[in-house]
């Protein structure tokens, strides 16, 4: 829909709609003030950023696709945050369970080990027998 007669389009593309109230302007001073609270000792976990100024843990997701500046320090806030968790985990500063826990949900960090097994799915003795002695697989096949 266009912008109502007599008014300035909203956005990039000459639409209408409600005005943006985050313009590019002010991500990019975001991205400026994200980079300075992330060197900050006491940052670890930077959804607190977000709270602090004002504004949903979000927003900093959807402007790190929008906003190369803000995506360099987005993605270098979680490798840092990564970071404080492994070294604050492993000195016991964090609680192991809850360091295990975030870095889960956060980085897709898992403990479960997968094993793949190949073979063959019509005859799983055969894969059996030819791992216990590498010859074994004749039996199965009658030969």
């Amino acid at each position: 829909m266009p912008a109502p007669k007599g008014h300035e389009p909203y956005n990039k593309n000459g639409e209408g709609g409600r005005p943006l109230k985050y313009d590019d302007a002010f991500i990019e001073n975001e991205a400026i003030e994200f980079e300075k609270w992330i060197e900050k000792p006491n940052s670890p976990w930077f959804e607190d950023f977000a709270n602090q100024r004002g504004y949903s843990p979000e927003y900093l997701s959807r402007w790190a696709k929008d906003n190369e500046r803000f995506n360099q320090a987005y993605k270098r806030a979680q490798a840092l945050q990564k970071s404080i968790l492994i070294k604050g985990g492993l000195s016991n500063k964090f609680n192991p369970s809850f360091t295990k826990f975030v870095m889960s949900n956060t980085c897709g960090w898992s403990d479960r080990t997968e094993s793949k097994i190949s073979g063959n799915a019509q005859s799983p003795l055969a894969f059996i027998l030819q791992s216990v002695d590498g010859t074994s697989k004749e039996l199965v096949n009658d030969n």
